[in-house]
């Protein structure tokens, strides 16, 4: 019986034991890099075991723009601090001119941005946006052509006549609901239909009609592809935080992988299409991928002499841009569209003179709103930007050194592979570079303002060769319809307006939680 005790009594020892020493390399895993900060003396934030900095941020207690804004302001004073991001360890860069260096000066040390590479859809792996090095590098070469002034001015027909076909639906809306207004309409959806449409036309030559056809599979697809189930948004910030490296043996992804699967057979039919009708020529983005490959395949020289050691414009890389360009696009250009029409229903003077704008250099175009009136219009265009400050795609802006580096105005050395970090949305809120920044005020892009104050205390895009490639795409169709829609219409609040709105705690975009309600009425 003694035996018997004594053995049960050495197990559980043993068994202990083992725990005890699991549980000791367990907790050294997960902290063993708390001490990053602290020794380089830079400025932090205590972190929280298996959070990091991130607590109210995995537990959806924060919006992702809400956290970026509540680090900014935590860290206000310091020209760089530290984040721990679960146990990874990130350094926050708040001073424009550090930001200057590490997205333009010293570029070829940030080369890369950060990725997690899923086992998922292989075109959202060659996407550009999930690139790195050379073959980004050759990538983005190749579609730069794609967004010329050329390219955009011949662009700009098909973007008004899908603008015409929201106009006419705009009209029969109004004459539907008794001929002054629109009543309560979700503006994200009214404005992802004509977002929608531009793309598919201007990127595959696919003509949709949303606001006709509104439970279409096309337009049901793409309005999707950001829903994610809420458990499928914890495990990504669960591999994210604490086991990156397992990544690569995941079936994890941040889009809604049917949306996906649908758009790769879209844009399979349609460049099969093209393969099939030589003589078909669209001048849109898929023939020029497709005129661009033709270029690497036959050994042709691309601009200005320019070769590239491997090919890089395949089948798959096609597709995997032009999926992107028709999400990104998408995404952005409807964004900017909903708080544009918002700011502009809560500030109707502002909303007045844009206006007056239009009509009159509309009438000295004949009435037209061509490439060059559109880029007359300067106070549309601080009206845009101003959006973008107060309500930017991109609240934070995230690189990989790619070189040792050291950072300007400081002791700290970046090693291979460290994390940097802008939380460009704090600057945008910061009242040293835009006093009394909640207020809408177009006129802080006035020329004489913009020259006191740091170019890149403003990034609703990104900066430096990374910068968003589609930037002059989204803002010349925004321009067009919004000029088009107030030369004959008007924004106004209505019963579900909600001011000031709230930010949705589980989506990684910039999304309201009730989304943008608003009338649109005759003027």
């Amino acid at each position: 019986m003694m035996e018997l005790l004594e053995y049960v009594i050495n197990s559980f020892l043993s068994w202990y034991i083992i725990l005890l020493a699991f549980s000791a390399l367990i907790y050294w895993y997960l902290t063993k890099t708390f001490n990053h900060w602290k020794s380089r003396n830079v400025c932090y934030i205590e972190p929280v075991i298996l959070f990091g900095n991130l607590k109210d941020r995995v537990l959806f207690r924060q919006s992702f723009h809400e956290f970026q804004l509540f680090i900014y302001n935590q860290f206000k004073g310091n020209k760089i601090a530290g984040l721990y991001e679960g146990r990874k360890p990130t350094l926050i860069c708040l001073d424009p001119n550090i930001i200057r260096h590490i997205l333009v000066k010293d570029f070829n040390h940030f080369v890369d941005r950060p990725t997690l590479t899923f086992r998922d859809s292989p075109y959202i792996q060659r996407m550009l946006l999930n690139l790195k090095g050379d073959s980004w590098k050759a990538t983005r070469y190749l579609m730069a052509p794609a967004f010329s002034s050329g390219k955009l001015k011949a662009m700009l027909g098909l973007v008004q006549e899908v603008s015409d076909q929201l106009i006419d639906h705009l009209h029969k809306s109004i004459d539907a609901n008794g001929g002054q207004c629109t009543g309560d309409i979700q503006i994200k959806d009214f404005f992802g239909r004509f977002t929608m449409d531009v793309i598919a036309s201007c990127a595959f030559g696919v003509h949709c009609d949303s606001f006709k056809e509104a439970d279409s599979q096309f337009v049901k697809t793409i309005s999707a592809f950001s829903d994610i189930s809420l458990i499928q948004r914890m495990a990504l910030l669960a591999v994210l935080l604490f086991f990156p490296k397992l990544s690569k043996f995941l079936k994890l992804s941040f889009f809604n992988m049917d949306s996906i699967e649908f758009l790769v057979q879209v844009i399979k039919d349609a460049k099969k299409y093209r393969e099939d009708h030589p003589n078909l020529i669209n001048n849109d983005f898929l023939d020029l991928m497709v005129a661009a490959k033709k270029a690497e395949e036959n050994g042709e020289p691309q601009r200005n002499g320019f070769y590239f050691k491997e090919k890089s414009m395949d089948e798959e890389t096609i597709i995997a841009q032009s999926v992107l360009f028709l999400l990104a696009g998408f995404e952005t250009s409807s964004t900017l569209l909903t708080f544009l029409s918002y700011e502009l229903a809560l500030n109707t003077d502002v909303q007045e003179k844009l206006r007056d704008e239009i009509l009159r250099v509309s009438k000295n175009h004949k009435g037209q709103l061509s490439y060059q009136a559109l880029g007359e219009m300067v106070f549309l265009e601080n009206v845009l930007l101003e959006t973008l400050r107060k309500h930017p795609p991109i609240a934070r802006i995230d690189r990989i050194c790619t070189k040792k580096y050291l950072v300007p105005e400081s002791d700290v050395v970046l090693e291979v592979g460290d994390s940097v970090s802008i939380p460009a949305i704090g600057l945008h809120y910061d009242s040293d570079f835009f006093p009394d920044p909640h207020k809408f005020n177009p006129d802080r892009f006035n020329a004489e303002e913009k020259l006191n104050r740091s170019p890149y205390a403003f990034l609703p895009f990104g900066a430096g060769p990374r910068n968003c490639i589609g930037i002059r795409f989204a803002t010349m169709t925004t321009k067009l319809v919004l000029a088009q829609v107030l030369k004959d219409f008007r924004f106004n609040k209505c019963s579900k307006t909600a001011v000031p709105y709230s930010f949705s705690k589980t989506s990684f975009l910039l999304k309201p939680e009730n989304g943008i309600w608003l009338s649109i009425d005759k003027v």
